[in-house]
């Protein structure tokens, strides 16, 4: 994800040419992931991993 400090070249922050390449909807969801604490981002990837690894099956709680 865009929420990383550093980038592969070791650049601090995001540069205006990585947003401009991203529609609205990716940036606000990008702003609104931010807000969430350390814990709910974690939680949030681990069920977005879930879902990408296996989309078809239903996801257990």
């Amino acid at each position: 994800m865009l929420d990383r400090e550093r980038n592969e070249l070791g650049n601090t922050g995001t540069t205006e040419f990585e947003w401009i390449n991203l529609t609205k909807i990716e940036r606000r969801l990008i702003r609104l992931y931010r807000l969430l604490n350390e814990k709910e981002q974690v939680h949030l990837r681990r069920m977005s991993e879930v879902l990408a690894t296996h989309p078809e099956e239903p996801v257990e709680s």
